[in-house]
């Protein structure tokens, strides 16, 4: 198989030597492959608005200091700066310049802080959940594990650049958490066998699939050998053509886990053990979270990842007047913990919590809505009543994690109403809590006006069904049906004077109702539904 150009220019030289040309680009006008060897030292640049550039900080299992964040805000506040929480718990410094990036990029390495390896063919940032080691239901505190992981391939020749695609990872050592991970290329759960605790295996997720179980476990001492093992599997073995077709999950989808896992037993040094059994619980939200210590910790919610400074300062000399400890969720806000209360002298953010969003137009070429404002346009009283997990992505990339959440949406324009106009896919099912099914596509579009009434008839459904969360809900409501179907009834919800319930039967049982109802438009001959919510979605949506 033909190399990519990306891995035809590593042959040629790795991004490890390419820090002794850094200084001697011309920021002003770089070509593609000077912008991939950049991303390789946190500096991102697009050749769509090649005026503008991102510092993107690596924090470690999201564990920040208060020295480390206030250097941070007086950077951000000195060149006027936009600070992001991504939703890999790092920080990203946005409306940076050609003029000003490397200065700027020099002041955080005397600082102690690195942007290495933090885009492109590199493992990114190993997360957690943000109470880990604190929670009372923390078996495994896993900051030292990710540590030792990060210590293989940080700074390294041998892997700054040189994976086949970016990998994530994750390890989560609490039984009970409120984020999920099996989006993860790796994700290492909290498991036990034997009386032992320790992490079972699960490989090959992505923004749009969710990953395999393994079959393999490992004790926490174990952890640091099993990452680099299956990091040389994946560098040796990766598939290295088309750039779109060279993660983990693809490598996977060719050769099957099995054959994966043979590849990890020739770097592993010790006999691969199977799975244990599996301890990982759904936890709810809350703002504040009472911890094994009697002290409590408290989530900060940021604007749907958009810090403001100004409130960020306020909440920081709290935190050092109180010696908090602070921590960043994948859920894109800040954790304080060790509060002797429930109590702080500022309020937060209502409703961000439950939404993980994508940079947006304003902060990426690759957008179609500036996602950080839109997100406002939504239901949120009623997402954050019922902690319903929304995942909102301005491209199908998928940065604001649409397949692994409640209802996913992705913004894109359409005349299909009109006049061009805003609108949205909407993704509706995942199972993200567990290993077993990502969001599917149900709405290919909805305009942007139309969105909110299509989400709070979806949330009435669940509402009427009194399942105890919306993936239980998904499971024996929505995913035994066709999403053809689904798209018809909330559709017929809109369209028709009727209230209509949604009852735990089959697709054609449900069928019959409809057509029962007055005014329900029926046709025939109607493979899939298309002409009857055709009639609805343009009764709808049109312009009038």
């Amino acid at each position: 198989m033909k190399t990519n150009k990306i891995e035809r220019a590593k042959a040629h030289l790795v991004p490890y030597d390419f820090r002794m040309y850094i200084k001697t680009l011309n920021l002003a006008d770089l070509n593609e492959e000077e912008r991939f060897y950049l991303k390789n030292y946190g500096i991102y640049n697009s050749k769509l608005r090649p005026e503008s550039f991102t510092l993107r900080i690596r924090i470690a299992a999201g564990r920040i200091t208060y020295l480390t964040l206030h250097t941070l805000v007086q950077i951000g506040k000195k060149y006027d700066l936009e600070l992001l929480v991504t939703a890999r718990a790092q920080l990203e410094l946005h409306g940076l310049s050609s003029k000003n990036v490397l200065g700027v990029w020099e002041l955080l390495q005397q600082n102690k802080l690195t942007t290495l390896q933090t885009f492109t063919d590199n493992f990114r940032n190993i997360v957690t959940d943000p109470y880990d080691g604190m929670d009372a239901s923390s078996k495994i505190e896993t900051f030292g594990l990710i540590e030792q992981m990060q210590d293989i391939f940080l700074d390294r020749p041998e892997w700054m650049g040189m994976l086949p695609r970016k990998f994530n990872t994750a390890i989560c050592g609490t039984t009970g958490t409120y984020t999920h991970f099996f989006g993860n290329d790796l994700f290492f759960a909290l498991a036990s066998k034997k009386g032992e605790w320790g992490f079972n295996l699960f490989l090959g997720g992505k923004n749009s699939e969710v990953a395999q179980d393994a079959d393999i476990f490992v004790t926490a001492k174990e952890v640091p050998l099993m990452f680099e093992a299956v990091a040389k599997a994946y560098r040796a073995y990766g598939l290295r053509g088309t750039r779109s077709k060279t993660r983990l999950f693809h490598l996977l989808e060719k050769i099957g886990i099995e054959m994966f896992v043979e590849y990890i037993a020739e770097f592993y040094p010790k006999t691969i053990i199977s799975r244990g059994e599996l301890h990982i619980e759904k936890a709810s939200f809350s703002s504040y979270r009472k911890l094994a210590d009697g002290s409590y910790g408290y989530c900060l919610q940021s604007k749907f990842g958009k810090v403001d400074i100004g409130r960020l300062e306020e909440s920081l000399r709290y935190t050092k007047k109180e010696n908090l400890e602070i921590r960043i969720g994948v859920d894109q806000n800040i954790y304080f913990l060790g509060l002797k209360e429930k109590s702080l002298p500022f309020a937060s953010i209502q409703g961000a919590s439950n939404v993980t969003a994508c940079a947006g137009s304003h902060y990426c070429a690759l957008s179609l809505w500036d996602i950080k404002s839109d997100t406002a346009y939504l239901p949120l009283e009623k997402i954050e009543k019922y902690q319903l997990q929304v995942g909102f992505s301005g491209c199908l990339k998928g940065c604001g994690r649409h397949h692994h959440c409640d209802i996913g949406l992705v913004g894109l324009r359409t005349n299909s109403f009109g006049q061009t106009q805003k609108a949205a896919r909407v993704y509706l099912g995942g199972q993200y809590s567990k290993d077993v099914t990502p969001a599917r596509l149900v709405f290919t579009v909805v305009p942007l006006g139309h969105l909110t009434a299509l989400i709070e008839v979806i949330i009435e459904a669940y509402e009427e069904s009194n399942e105890y969360d919306f993936e239980r809900f998904s499971q024996k409501y929505l995913n035994p049906l066709s999403s053809g179907f689904v798209m018809l009834w909330f559709l017929s919800k809109l369209y028709l004077k009727e209230k209509i319930i949604l009852e735990q039967a089959c697709e054609e049982v449900l069928y019959q109702k409809l057509i029962q109802v007055p005014d329900f438009p029926f046709f025939e001959e109607d493979k899939n539904y298309l002409k009857s919510t055709d009639v609805m979605k343009h009764a709808l949506w049109d312009d009038k």
